[in-house]
């Protein structure tokens, strides 16, 4: 007789949870961490399973149900089989949706890429006084040449001042003929700082910047001990590090033009 074995494993807790689709098969073999459940197929079109299903033992229930009370997205991925919205361990979880507000000066952030890393430009408002950060996405595209990037920032910043990725000194140079553009502030623990800064924040989004959420929702820790994040999902916010960081060091921040 031959068997059908489909499972998602939960890594962390050890409980799998479990979606058979029906197929061609006599029967399904449903393997659990130390039994097995031999179900017949021919009824069979959908089934799930959860912890609730079983009779687990009072210990291994009591840690399920501190993790429903401290970790609800855990809980709801990890024994319910629900999607996860978010990774696990994001660094932001200080932001929501809403509207872009231009508070005072806008300042534009910039990160560089082509062919794999996308080049990206997002504007940004800060209101100080209630610590409120307006992000809004205005590109996110691989493979721009130099003459396109300044024509997208002409477009989506215009005179506003854009601070971009520093290690790019050539591009920013060729840039600035046509925007105004300077160099981020980098150094060491300066991506460190830059989280900080905008954790201290609350991050207003615009609903638009879909890959600024991508980025919110998946950008973690790679070790937390040691502050040092993943370098992956990071395009849109090390912009706006740049954007973010340079105001809030200088006390002039977009008030002129670099010529």
């Amino acid at each position: 007789m031959e068997a059908l074995t489909l499972q998602r494993w939960d890594f962390y807790f050890n409980w799998p949870y479990l979606t058979v689709l029906a197929a061609p098969f006599e029967s399904y073999c449903l393997v659990f961490s130390d039994y097995q459940i031999i179900i017949p197929c021919k009824a069979i079109k959908h089934v799930e399973s959860t912890y609730s299903d079983i009779n687990l033992s009072q210990s291994y229930l009591n840690r399920i149900a501190e993790i429903k009370k401290h970790r609800p997205e855990k809980y709801k991925h990890q024994m319910l089989g629900g999607w996860l919205d978010k990774a696990e361990g994001v660094i932001f979880t200080n932001w929501k949706l809403g509207e872009f507000k231009e508070v005072g000066t806008i300042v534009a952030g910039q990160d560089f890429g082509f062919s794999t890393d996308a080049s990206t430009l997002l504007k940004t408002s800060i209101d100080k006084k209630n610590k409120i950060i307006y992000v809004q996405e205005c590109f996110y595209e691989t493979h721009l040449t130099t003459s396109q990037i300044a024509h997208l920032n002409q477009r989506f910043a215009q005179d506003n001042l854009i601070v971009a990725d520093s290690a790019e000194p050539r591009l920013i140079s060729e840039l600035s003929r046509d925007c105004n553009i300077v160099p981020a502030i980098k150094g060491q623990g300066s991506i460190t700082f830059g989280i900080s800064l905008l954790q201290d924040f609350d991050l207003v989004i615009d609903p638009e910047s879909l890959n600024l959420v991508k980025e919110l929702n998946n950008y973690c820790w790679l070790e937390k001990k040691s502050k040092t994040p993943i370098d992956k999902f990071n395009h849109l916010i090390d912009a706006l590090r740049y954007a973010v960081s340079y105001q809030l060091q200088n006390p002039n921040q977009g008030q002129y033009h670099i010529y």
